[in-house]
């Protein structure tokens, strides 16, 4: 008899469905099913409320075979041994006033600790570990009938700035996940800082990267031969801006891509692009597409602020980089050092500046194969779940 997962991802299914597995959640999901002593993974999604099931009406996308579906709750099929709970609720109001935190009001509702625990029984389970990697949805371990909890904390939410509305929320959910996880796991070991001293299990595991993937030779063809310098990633608050313009603008020899999301600075942004010819800002591009994007690069960089929020994560881009031969240009942040001979580590944009103009000067000596193969092969996903495995073996 194998183990049985019921998980609460950091984001939920129907991020995956739409953007591909590119995240640490989906990239342990994925190692999970694999595993021949996992009988059973559940997905728990995020409710879906009125208000927000109007604002993306069909854009929603429910893959796989339905073996329930309910007016206000679903299961789906989607693996061998894997499957979504979807829950439906009529809130509209409640969203409008709490935003945010209306994430953890519903995670604590009544009646979707019992719809889950219907589901398990309907499917037979009845022994399972759960693992939270949310902190607004450590509620559903008020009722839920779990062997084993795990809390992974991916980032230090207290200093997320995009969560300052509900910073007292997520204070008090980090003090519950401190009396109930029977493990706490994380990509940073900053992140123990969040709790007390009276913490019970505490455990770094890095992020890792799926070696095959972003091993591909192919790349998109830019019909150009200007070198290109790239970024992967949420183009937010930790985006150092001003790095990335005085080093557009002591190499305009170079084309400067920038790949993800603006999910802040867009009107900053926009007038960059508009005063500088080589830097682009591409936007979000697919998983699929990611490994031959990274391939046009001849340096990777991450020109990120140096704060508690960012040393509570661990870049999955650095390993990405490095995967693809890409050597890297670095901020001092968490999980860069130490990693690779290739990844030149700076505490200073001043610093920023002058190893990137000593690896300009290096690049043809470069072979991407050394590059790759300097990425020691501990990082894959499989190496890292099989981290968070001996774990649970350690509490058995």
């Amino acid at each position: 008899m194998g183990y049985n997962f019921v998980i609460q991802p950091f984001h939920d299914f129907r991020k995956w469905e739409t953007e591909g597995y590119r995240t640490r959640d989906a990239h342990f999901f994925q190692q999970l099913e694999k595993r021949k002593d996992v009988d059973n993974i559940i997905i728990i999604n995020r409710p879906l409320s009125l208000a927000e099931r109007i604002l993306k009406g069909d854009s929603i996308k429910n893959l796989g075979t339905f073996i329930i579906r309910e007016k206000f709750f679903s299961i789906r099929k989607i693996g061998e041994k894997s499957y979504v709970f979807d829950f439906y609720t009529p809130d509209f109001f409640n969203v409008v006033i709490q935003k945010r935190k209306w994430w953890d009001t519903i995670f604590r509702t009544k009646k979707i600790t019992e719809k889950i625990e219907f589901g398990l029984k309907y499917l037979n389970i009845f022994e399972y570990i759960l693992l939270v990697q949310n902190p607004m949805a450590i509620g559903l371990s008020e009722r839920l009938n779990y062997k084993f909890l795990i809390f992974d904390v991916i980032d230090n939410w207290l200093e997320h700035p995009q969560m300052k509305s509900i910073t007292p929320t997520i204070r008090s959910n980090y003090s519950e996940v401190e009396e109930k996880a029977d493990l706490i796991i994380s990509v940073s070991k900053n992140n123990k800082e969040i709790f007390t001293e009276n913490l019970k299990r505490f455990t770094e595991i890095t992020n890792g990267v799926d070696f095959d993937k972003f091993s591909v030779l192919g790349s998109v063809n830019f019909n150009t031969d200007t070198p290109i310098i790239g970024y992967i990633g949420k183009i937010q608050e930790r985006f150092n801006l001003d790095l990335l313009v005085r080093l557009a603008n002591l190499n305009k020899n170079y084309q400067f891509n920038i790949y993800g999301p603006l999910l802040s600075l867009k009107k900053e942004i926009k007038e960059v692009e508009r005063k500088h010819q080589n830097i682009n800002f591409i936007g979000e591009v697919s998983y699929e597409e990611l490994p031959k994007i990274i391939n046009t690069f001849d340096i990777g960089i991450i020109p990120h602020e140096v704060s508690k929020f960012t040393q509570s994560m661990n870049p999955l881009k650095l390993y990405e980089y490095l995967s693809c031969g890409v050597p890297v240009v670095s901020s001092k942040v968490n999980g860069v050092e130490g990693i690779s001979q290739f990844v030149s580590v700076c505490s200073n944009d001043d610093e920023f500046i002058e190893k990137f103009s000593e690896l300009i000067e290096k690049l043809n000596y470069y072979d991407k194969n050394e590059v790759r193969e300097s990425l020691d092969k501990s990082f894959s996903w499989e190496n890292k779940t099989q981290q968070l495995m001996d774990e649970i073996i350690k509490y058995e």
